[in-house]
């Protein structure tokens, strides 16, 4: 072997030593890069507070079934990596374990599997072993996923889920399918097991207002999972309970008692948070007839900065609703854009809320006017495309409307949702001012930081309209920003933002981009070829012999 050989073979053999080595090390050193533009893989700013802060230790059991197949075998490794770095963050207070649920099983199990019954339709089943049975009172089920085994495919029980316990307290995590939203998940339990108390939020009862267990159970759900959600009644006080942490005014019929506006007001002014979601009309989803709305809250929210409007939004942005079309003797069930369910598909203003949100919907919803009052700060949160226009109501909105027969010219684009934050003056100032009012005594102005949403429709979170992705996140995203997490929200919106284009692009444009994706690199490489075609024959036309 000559000189030059030997010094390859022994370069070669020095790197294959070297990629040893670093696999030796990365066995015992646990380490990342995360290269993703929003960095979905680093722990959130929320999690490692959250982590730092236990001052007890909790405990996470994670129930994953061996030797699963992809894709469930790659969210067993991205759970260990992540409760890997919870532990790390904690500082040893959390702990964690895997256990297969099949090992865990008795002799006495194992002979009880074997022992397969019939029920009375013929379907063969068998009874569930200890383990099974221990997790079933936990909330655990196993599921049924697809594997192939001695080249045949076949139906396996599995498990996937995972149970997080603080003293007494437990929460569980049932089953683990979508890991894009783990580590919140996870921190979220954290916080509910190891928080003194429940933030309550109450919903305010007694205008006609749809109930929560008839059209919002969605949404009570949803909040109840981190939050008390209590239905209040003022009656003919004149003040919240001290309790109350936020309120939520949502779809009244009828107008507000004075003594309720004031009670609102002065929830305000002691630094607390309250959510207006309020309809110029409620509408029947089934027969589509509107019914008007009245809150009697438009002055109290003029003096906050948000002036509300009366007449409803339409936008060719829109979201679809299922039409009955009969074609002979059939009954088809067909899609068809409803302008009055505004699509929103980014949301803006620089406030956590919206960070990276989309494609949300604002049925029925009127428009809203801001402007800055001082000593707060007054955003808008989503605005309707510039192909939008009002309609006076009491409106037409049946969704077989021939839109055909009609000339509409945008006057777009129109806000629909908006916050405010900072040191409210009371709308009740005056009164607050004069010395010997009867009553409890008002507060002229804000303690500290009183926080305010403003939306023009309450229907964006009854259950039809619930379904949407946009709309689940927006309503927790309200929630955690009334209760002063913003952490929290900022890690939920991690990986909603999509890098769309801005703005609308004409068809010019869009054309010219299409056919230079699909054809300007192969013209590029061809025209490279030419050119390097020509160079090569010129240079050899000009060599002589």
């Amino acid at each position: 072997m000559n000189r030059k050989g030997t010094q390859t073979t022994l370069f070669i053999a020095i790197v294959a030593g070297c990629l040893v080595l670093l696999n030796v090390l990365g066995v015992r050193a646990f380490a990342r890069a995360d290269v993703t533009r929003d960095k979905a893989y680093t722990l959130s700013k929320a999690t490692k507070d959250t982590m730092g802060a236990l001052e007890g230790p909790v405990v996470v059991t994670a129930y994953f079934t061996e030797k699963l197949p992809a894709p469930y075998s790659s969210n067993a490794r991205y759970v260990r990596d992540l409760l890997e770095e919870f532990r790390a963050a904690s500082k040893g207070k959390l702990a964690f374990e895997f256990i297969d649920p099949q090992s865990q099983e008795t002799d006495a199990d194992k002979e009880a599997k074997k022992e397969v019954k019939q029920d009375i339709f013929g379907r063969r089943f068998r009874e569930p072993t200890s383990i099974e049975k221990d997790l079933t009172g936990q909330g655990i089920q196993p599921v049924e996923i697809r594997v192939i085994e001695e080249d045949q495919q076949q139906t396996k029980r599995a498990y996937m889920a995972i149970v997080v316990k603080h003293q007494e307290k437990k929460e569980v995590i049932p089953l683990v399918q979508n890991v894009s939203s783990l580590e919140y998940d996870l921190t979220t339990l954290v916080r509910k097991l190891t928080r003194p108390k429940t933030p309550v939020i109450g919903v305010l009862q007694g205008h006609d207002e749809p109930k929560l267990n008839e059209k919002f159970r969605y949404l009570q759900t949803m909040l109840s999972q981190m939050y008390e959600l209590r239905p209040v009644e003022l009656g003919q006080k004149d003040r919240f309970d001290a309790g109350l942490d936020a309120l939520f005014v949502l779809g009244p019929k009828k107008a507000l008692a004075p003594n309720e506006l004031k009670a609102i007001d002065q929830l305000l002014m002691e630094g607390r948070s309250v959510a207006f979601f309020l309809d110029a009309v409620h509408v029947d989803l089934r027969t589509f007839e509107p019914s008007e709305a009245q809150h009697g809250l438009a002055a109290m929210l003029t003096t906050y900065g948000v002036t509300l409007g009366d007449k409803l939004v339409a936008d060719v942005k829109s979201g679809n609703v299922s039409v009955s079309e009969r074609r002979g003797f059939m009954v088809i069930n067909q899609p068809v854009p409803y302008p009055f369910m505004p699509a929103v598909q980014r949301l803006e203003g620089d406030s956590v809320i919206t960070q990276g949100l989309g494609d949300v919907l604002f049925p029925f919803v009127t428009s809203l006017e801001v402007k800055q009052v001082e000593g707060t700060t007054a955003t808008v949160l989503a605005r309707t495309s510039q192909k939008s226009w009002l309609e006076n109501t009491p409106p037409n909105i049946s969704p077989q409307r021939d839109w055909r027969a009609e000339t509409v010219t945008p006057t777009g684009p129109y806000p629909l949702m908006a916050q405010v934050a900072g040191t409210l003056k009371s709308h009740f100032a005056s009164e607050a001012n004069q010395s010997g009012s009867p009553g409890t005594p008002l507060l002229g102005q804000s303690k500290g930081e009183a926080r305010v949403i403003v939306v023009g429709t309450s229907h964006l979170f009854q259950d039809e309209f619930m379904q949407n992705r946009g709309n689940q996140v927006l309503a927790m995203n309200i929630a955690d920003w009334m209760l002063l997490d913003p952490a929290l929200l900022a890690m939920r919106n991690r990986g909603l933002a999509l890098p769309t284009l801005k703005g609308e692009l004409s068809d010019s444009t869009r054309n010219l981009v299409k056919f230079g994706n699909a054809l300007g690199l192969p013209l590029l490489l061809a025209l490279f070829g030419l050119v390097r075609w020509r160079m090569r024959e010129a240079s050899r036309s000009s060599i002589t012999v």
